[in-house]
């Protein structure tokens, strides 16, 4: 993986923590999806990024979906070492990450349309 991808994908991961831990503070909830922000504000955005992301960098594209899910697990897990229901919070972060795949494919498949185009204008 090269150096960039390695900063992208430490951001993407650090975007999920601190959404997580910032949502749930600025709501007052325990968990970030208690709150109506999470996804009224936060997922469209999540998925907006990643479609980005997957634009830009479309190889490997699933890494971007569900980096930022990994990264609320671990925000999940610290906030709260001691919950009971973390397996079935993991299983929803997996969830939501698969359904970032759709905005993660079309990005990578718009970012290699670019990348071929590129590759074969002669300017």
């Amino acid at each position: 993986m090269k150096t960039r991808d390695w900063i992208v994908a430490t951001l993407m991961f650090a975007l999920g923590v601190v959404g997580w831990v910032m949502i749930a503070k600025v709501s007052g909830r325990r968990e970030a999806w208690d709150s109506e922000l999470y996804f009224s504000v936060f997922m469209p955005s999540i998925a907006i990024i990643v479609g980005l992301v997957s634009w830009l960098i479309p190889r490997q594209y699933g890494r971007w979906a569900f980096l930022p899910f990994l990264g609320q697990a671990v925000g999940a897990f610290v906030q709260n070492p001691t919950a009971n229901l973390l397996p079935l919070g993991l299983i929803m972060f997996a969830i939501l990450g698969a359904l970032c795949l759709l905005p993660a494919v079309i990005g990578a498949r718009l970012g290699k349309m670019r990348e071929n185009r590129g590759a074969t204008d002669p300017s």
